[in-house]
């Protein structure tokens, strides 16, 4: 029987990042979430990644070989109370800062891409409020 309800069952279960080398990404994105593989056994195609700790939507890492296109369409937003020491510490594990991007006066965020050239922003607390 159908659901009244248009969405029914349908939800967000991951977001998916397209790499070119899966072991790079894997061990990025766990150092850089705290989380870790799905599965013991590492897929070189796709891999999911869940939180350590149970909290947060997992990100799945999908093996492509398509050059990566820009202007990006979908990005992540990591949001922090420590914006300058997660940078910091996300420039340290392979990411680099988006110099070049044209950001206003009163920027509370700070762009990134991992190291397959995948944009993310680290966005200070103060954004949540």
């Amino acid at each position: 029987m159908a659901s009244s309800d248009p969405v029914g069952d349908l939800h967000l279960a991951t977001v998916v990042l397209n790499v070119s080398d899966m072991t790079r990404a894997v061990r990025f994105w766990c150092a850089v979430l705290g989380y870790e593989p799905r599965e013991p056994e590492w897929d070189p195609e796709f891999m999911m990644l869940q939180p350590r700790d149970g909290r947060g939507l997992p990100v799945s890492l999908q093996l492509t070989s398509e050059p990566h296109r820009q202007p990006v369409r979908v990005h992540l937003d990591l949001y922090t109370a420590e914006q300058h020491r997660h940078v910091d510490r996300l420039v340290a594990l392979g990411a680099e800062v988006v110099t070049d991007w044209s950001y206003p006066s009163d920027a509370d965020f700070v762009v990134l891409r991992d190291p397959d050239g995948n944009e993310f922003c680290v966005i200070g607390h103060a954004a949540l409020t």
